[in-house]
């Protein structure tokens, strides 16, 4: 008989208590697009900073694509910087105004795996992330 060990899931305290994983990024993203950030782990928090150049550059976080649509997303002026502690295995960043708008991403990964995670929808119980 194979040993099935124990996985950790989204309950697991002590994840959240230890030093985080880093997880950085530096993108640019053009007026009307989405994109997505997948993390590998579940995170433990979350920094997003609007570095556009422009006073007008504008972006949106939310915590599904479906979030921009249903009004479930954080905007950020030019120079504005957000940190939530919250438990996501995905970000979406839109550009609501500008043009090519920096934005950086820092996020502190917890060693939960993604698939050990809930799914974060408005159909699921989940109504203020979209």
């Amino acid at each position: 008989m194979g040993i099935n060990w124990p996985s950790s899931d989204e309950h697991f305290v002590p994840a959240y208590q230890i030093s985080a994983l880093p997880y950085l990024t530096s993108s640019l993203i053009s007026n009307g697009e989405i994109q997505k950030h997948g993390f590998p782990f579940v995170s433990c928090f979350v920094d997003v900073a609007n570095k556009g150049t422009v006073g007008t550059d504008k972006i949106a976080v939310a915590f599904t694509r479906n979030g921009f649509n249903t009004g479930n997303f954080v905007t950020l002026d030019q120079g504005d910087t957000v940190h939530h502690n919250i438990r996501c295995s995905a970000l979406y960043i839109s550009c609501s105004a500008g043009v090519d708008v920096d934005y950086q991403l820092f996020c502190g990964l917890t060693t939960i795996p993604v698939r050990n995670f809930m799914t974060l929808t408005g159909s699921n119980g989940h109504p203020g992330v979209g």
